[in-house]
């Protein structure tokens, strides 16, 4: 076995008994026919490139809080009995050797998955640029347009600059640049559309072509502007589903049926327009009724008017 062949991965483990940590020791000791080489450590904050956590300690949970906001890959041991909570990698507690191994096989490939530098042109440009608050100029030969991220804006100076930008969302020959202050411009960018809907419809056409995004964990900072995306039943759908909480691709394809292809094609355009976002691992049932807290509010004090109890509890 070469040594250059072999991967070495540094994994912590916080919270993990030491019947769990001896059979997780084995599994990364069958991953070396794999030429994965795995250094296990205590997790105190060190640099690791993968995180093994068990939620039922204290310890356990706290590395979880910490892996998520900083992106590293985790797998979970749930608590005991909690069969309702979704992560975005969990293992089974009674789980042998050969069964934890394979679980740390996929992890350390998903990981290495897709990020957004590995989307080109004009949607790579999007996603890199998501949150700028610059009015940016974009051009590919001789099609130009805005990108308004603050306000959820494209702007063009025809429909047909508009129909071309959709259908080259992936050549890796756009150029962006901010707007000049004086643009020469100014009174030629007659056509505006949402930046969301342009996107989900240039990403549903280019679906096959897009990466997977593994099994990390999205959700919707706001409802995505679906302009002429709005009798699309599968995007209103996966709005609805992840402006409630959040999920994986996986874990959508599976709760509604849907190609992963589709909703990749979704994940990437709201990330893309800024409507997306990164989540930690725990989601509500995804069966659970969901009341917005401003109608729930409502919904109260009406109860209380009229002397009724309501059917449900916020447990």
């Amino acid at each position: 076995m070469l040594e250059e062949n072999i991967k070495h991965i540094k994994m912590g483990v916080a919270g993990l008994s030491e019947e769990i940590e001896l059979r997780l020791s084995l599994a990364c000791g069958l991953l070396a026919a794999s030429q994965i080489d795995i250094e296990l450590q205590d997790w105190q904050g060190n640099e690791s490139d993968i995180l093994v956590v068990d939620i039922d300690s204290g310890h356990g949970r706290l590395a979880y809080e910490m892996a998520t906001r900083r992106n590293l890959p985790v797998l979970v041991f749930p608590r005991s009995g909690d069969s309702e909570t979704q992560y975005a990698s969990k293992l089974e507690r009674d789980a042998p050797a050969a069964v934890l191994a394979r679980a740390l096989q996929e992890k350390l490939q998903t990981s290495s998955e897709a990020s957004s530098d590995d989307v080109q042109g004009l949607l790579g440009i999007c996603i890199r640029e998501a949150g700028c608050n610059q009015d940016l100029l974009v051009k590919r030969g001789g099609i130009a347009m805005i990108l308004r991220h603050a306000a959820g804006r494209i702007l063009t100076r025809s429909v047909s600059d508009l129909a071309a930008a959709e259908t080259r969302l992936l050549e890796g020959t756009w150029l962006c640049m901010t707007r000049p202050a004086k643009d020469p411009h100014e009174h030629e960018w007659l056509v505006s559309r949402s930046l969301d809907g342009f996107l989900i419809k240039a990403c549903l056409k280019y679906q096959d072509s897009l990466p997977s995004l593994g099994g990390k964990l999205y959700r919707l900072t706001r409802w995505p502007d679906l302009g002429s995306v709005t009798d699309d039943q599968e995007t209103l759908r996966l709005s609805a589903l992840l402006q409630r909480s959040a999920w994986s691709a996986d874990a959508l394809a599976k709760h509604t049926g849907m190609s992963t292809e589709s909703i990749h094609a979704f994940l990437w355009a709201t990330l893309a327009s800024g409507a997306l976002a990164r989540a930690d691992g725990n989601m509500v049932k995804p069966d659970a009724p969901q009341v917005p807290a401003t109608a729930s509010s409502l919904i109260q004090r009406v109860a209380r008017h009229f002397g009724l109890k309501l059917g449900y509890s916020h447990a």
